[in-house]
């Protein structure tokens, strides 16, 4: 379609103003976007430095898909998956740009990083693709909710030793492998919503605070790792750039016990 072409050439410019949050916006990755049960997908032209149409497909996407994964239409490469809301004004056009920190991250890092983790390769095994979205975390038990809400406030509070102490007994909760997912979620979307942040402070809006309080889903990830992330940033700036030893550094508490 060429309302949407036309859509995404404007954030295409619009994307040019964000290198200087960070690098990554220099790169450029596919966007397909799901509208009335079709896919229309678009790629970057290095020639014309522009998006341009590709090809148009049958929708194989859940309803209301926002991610960033690899698309088989693409031969696999990492894509920004939206719908047409993401074109209804700024506050949804930055969504697009938190998925393309995805897209960033899984390119540079996936094997890196994703390699390391156990659950990914146990859920590899039971072929659980969706494992990320749909994990038995512990949401609701009464212990994990008091201590993510004891980080939560010692997130706010902006003291990083309160935000140790609070990670410290919020690990000791949780079983090895559901650490493990939380240091995992933690990072990946931590980081894509701290970067999504950033993005909203330049363009005048509102910060992202979804998922800070209870009942608590996958949001509470975002919103966790965003803030301690921002904190840890502050204290050692390479770490906006350096995303391996930003992981390893998150992974303290966890590791230590």
């Amino acid at each position: 379609m060429e309302a949407f072409l036309e859509q995404i050439n404007e954030l295409n410019e619009l994307q040019k103003d964000l290198v200087s949050i960070h690098p990554l916006f220099a790169e450029h990755y596919p966007v397909v976007v799901a509208y009335e049960a079709l896919l229309y997908i678009y790629d970057y032209s290095s020639k014309t430095q522009q998006y341009e149409w590709v090809k148009t497909v049958p929708d194989d996407f859940p309803d209301e898909c926002l991610a960033a994964m690899p698309v088989h239409h693409m031969d696999g490469r990492m894509c920004a998956i939206v719908t047409d809301a993401v074109f209804k004004d700024l506050e949804q056009k930055v969504y697009l740009f938190h998925e393309y920190v995805h897209c960033y991250v899984y390119e540079k890092y996936d094997e890196r990083i994703v390699g390391r983790l156990q659950i990914k390769h146990k859920m590899d095994q039971l072929k659980r693709v969706t494992w990320e979205l749909d994990y038995e975390f512990p949401y609701e038990d009464e212990i994990v909710v008091e201590r993510i809400n004891s980080l939560l406030s010692a997130l706010k509070s902006k003291d990083l030793i309160q935000v140790h102490t609070a990670r410290k007994a919020l690990f000791t909760s949780l079983n090895e492998e559901q650490a493990e997912y939380w240091s995992w979620l933690e990072w990946n979307e931590g980081y894509a919503r701290y970067i999504e942040n950033l993005i909203r402070a330049k363009f005048g809006q509102e910060s992202n605070h979804m998922g800070d309080t209870a009942p608590f889903n996958r949001l509470m990830f975002y919103e966790c790792g965003s803030e301690y992330i921002a904190l840890l940033v502050k204290q050692h700036p390479e770490y906006h750039t350096d995303l391996e030893q930003l992981f390893d550094r998150m992974q303290v508490e966890r590791i230590q016990g």
